[in-house]
Order: structure tokens, then sequence, then C-alpha cells
């Protein structure tokens, strides 16, 4: 009994020691602790649910929009498995198709989300409700091949398997090797699974260049359902998971932040509740169109009881984010812009995140301050791209100039 009893005590005290040595930094987490060094990943959150405003319904063309990114000002989407190989650039505005390219050397097999780098677009066939595919791929598009006047495309593939799969009998639904998110960050692809099993997802990363691969598996979280797309900000500071519960049609987004490097799964996890899928349909695409803000796109849902159109919607996610951004970021002056990537190779990305509403204007400088490129920044835009594949390989500073005050940030261009 003694023995017994001294064990509890020791197990007790374990716990207490590991609950008060957690290193939660952010003050809106349920366990947050002001005395946090750096973040072990360990903040919990009080449950959290949100409208879902529509932006705008899309055209029948997209009826069912499996995957969404927003790149160099565009919208990009597709169909889901069955349908032709073919993307499709909608407007934001009201939602009609503004352009459509066929791939012309691949098909369609179950292509499910969709990545972006500064060069390239990345189309993930890598849908595999059965579980026994074993031609998972990542085509790779040149974005120089998808100009407005442009109609078709070849691609490139990006063939992979994962390390922990040696089973290939067909389980439709019932297995743990389903997957349709995945985003491109740091030279790499980041693959997420739907675990139909266990409701977890496994995350993988896979090298972004054309060959065959076996993924590297990183880690494994427990989102409590299905995850159907992925995507992170171009700051590269927060992440976001997008699923549905099929048990409960309810719908649900993860953001992660506060994490160093692609460490996605050691920091903030929030889970953001959504409307059912009996009001927004299932939801399928997920892009960052701003620091903070995103688009989620679903497909349509048609049945003798109700039809959910396929539609585009917006949602800010500052309100979660801000507590964390605020405790790390150094106080901003009248005007900020965050220029990525760095080191650059043929496309800066250069987005605003104070003193929006002014034309302003931007130099490419090298060293011994001569001018290699100047071009202005259209008032109203959060973001904008600006082509510099012409600048030979080097060290510039960007010299940005607007009514409210001047930005600079020193880049390599390789």
């Amino acid at each position: 009994m003694l023995a017994k009893l001294t064990l509890s005590l020791l197990l007790t005290v374990g716990v207490g020691q590991v609950a008060t040595a957690q290193n939660c930094p952010d003050p809106r987490a349920t366990n947050y602790n002001p005395n946090a060094v750096g973040n072990d990943g360990s903040c919990q959150y009080p449950l959290t649910s949100t409208a879902l405003p529509p932006k705008t319904k899309l055209a029948d063309e997209v009826a069912e929009s499996s995957g969404l990114q927003y790149t160099g000002g565009q919208l990009w989407t597709f169909n889901d498995s069955g349908n032709a190989p073919v993307l499709f650039r909608v407007d934001s505005t009201d939602g009609h198709v503004v352009q459509q390219v066929r791939i012309t050397n691949f098909g369609n097999v179950d292509w499910e989300d969709i990545a972006a780098s500064a060069q390239y677009l990345y189309i993930g066939d890598v849908g595999n409700n059965n579980g026994d595919r074993r031609d998972l791929r990542v085509l790779r598009v040149p974005k120089s091949a998808l100009g407005p006047a442009a109609s078709t495309a070849a691609a490139e593939a990006i063939e992979f398997s994962y390390p922990d799969q040696t089973d290939f009998t067909p389980r439709t639904n019932r297995h743990n090797f389903d997957c349709e998110a995945l985003f491109f960050a740091n030279d790499s692809l980041h693959i997420f699974t739907k675990n139909w099993v266990d409701l977890q997802t496994r995350y993988y990363t896979v090298p972004a260049t054309p060959g065959t691969y076996v993924a590297h598996l990183k880690g494994t979280f427990k989102v409590n359902g299905l995850v159907t797309a992925a995507d992170i900000n171009a700051t590269g500071t927060v992440a976001a998971l997008l699923g549905y519960n099929a048990s409960d049609t309810s719908t649900f987004m993860w953001l992660l932040s506060g994490f160093t490097g692609t460490h996605f799964l050691q920091a903030n996890k929030r889970r953001i509740e959504l409307p059912s899928a009996l009001e927004i349909g299932q939801a399928e695409g997920l892009t960052f169109v701003s620091r903070s803000r995103v688009f989620i796109s679903n497909e349509r849902i048609s049945n003798f009881l109700f039809t959910v159109p396929q539609q585009l919607y917006a949602l800010s996610t500052s309100v979660w984010l801000a507590p964390t951004v605020l405790a790390t970021a150094a106080p901003q002056a009248a005007v900020s812009f965050t220029v990525v990537p760095n080191p650059a190779h043929h496309t800066l990305h250069i987005e605003r995140t104070t003193g929006v509403g002014a034309a302003t204007s931007l130099l490419l400088q090298d060293l011994q301050g001569r001018t290699v490129l100047t071009t202005t920044l259209a008032a109203n835009r959060l973001a904008q791209d600006v082509d510099i594949s012409a600048i030979a390989t080097g060290v510039y500073v960007v010299k940005i100039k607007s009514p409210q005050g001047s930005f600079s940030q020193k880049i390599a261009v390789q």
C-alpha cells in the first residue's frame, strides 16, 4: 500500500512539474505562461467559432473547386478527380473564369491542392481515397508558361511515396494514406495527409524539383478531422490547415503560428470552428491573400433535399494571431512592408503591413547607390509582385517611399 501511495505521489509531482514547465507565450491561450522561454507548442485555446462570409459565387466551370492558390495577384483553382486537367484563373471579385490552361502531358487522376513558389505552380495529384495509389505526384508548372494568352502548358512530375506505407490493399475511406493538402516553403513541398481512420494528419516533406522520392515523415498532429487543404502566407509566419468531420459535417481551420523555420507542428496550433458543410459545402480550397486574410472555396453540393453552390469565401484571421505578433514584433513605423523571398531569384513579393491607401515608389539600388530598377506600387493593393529577372546576381537595397514615410531593406539576388 505504501509503495502504491509513493508511486502515486511521484506521478502527481511529475505531472505538476510538466504542467508548470510549459512554454506557451501566447496571451490568448488558456495555459499562457508569462515567463515562457521559447515555444514548445503546448498552447491550448478556448473553443472558437466564426462565421464564414461569402465573397462571391464561383463560375459553373469550377463547380468542384478542389484547390485554391493566390499568387502574383492571380487566383487559380481546378476541379476534382475525373475532370479535365485544366487550371482555371478566376476573378475573385465576381467569380467568373478569366483563363483556362490545359496541362497537356498529364491527366487529372485526383488533383487535390495547389501551391506556389516565385517561379512555379505545384498541382498536387495526391488524392488517394482507396489507399492503393502507387503513382502519387505533384505537377510543377512554370509560371512563365501561364501568361494571359496561354491555353496549354506542359508540366514536370515530382513523384513520391510514403515511407511508412507497406500495405496497398484497397480500403476506400478506411486508411491513413489519403492526401488533399500541401504548400511550398523553403525549397520543399510540405504535405499533410487526410487520415480516415485515426483523424490525424501526418506531415511529410518532398523536394520541390522533378524526380522520384520517398517522402520524409516530420511529425503527426491530432487534428480530429479530415484535412482537405493547406497554405502558408507569403511572409512564412502563419500556416493553415482546412478540413471537415464526416461524422457531423462540421468544418474547421487550424492556424499554425509562432513557429521557427519549418517547425510547423512545434508552435501555436489554434482550431477555428467554421460553419457546417450543410451551410458552406465541402470546403476544399484554402489560400492566403495577405499576411492574415484567407480565401476558402467549396465544392458544389446538390441533392433532392438542398443545394449549396460553389462559392468563394473570405476570412480575416488577424483577431486570433494579433497577440502573438504584437508580443514579438518591433513597433511599426508609419509605413511598413514585407519583402520576400530573401535571397530572391526572379520575383520580389511586396506586401504592405501599414500605410495602405497611397501610391508608392520602389527603387532597387546596388551597394554603390546606383538605381537598377524603379517601379510604382499601386494604391490600395495589399500585395504586389515585382519582376527582377533582369537584375544581376548581387546584394541590393530595396527602397520604398510613400506619403506616410520610407522603408528600406537589404536583399540578395541569386
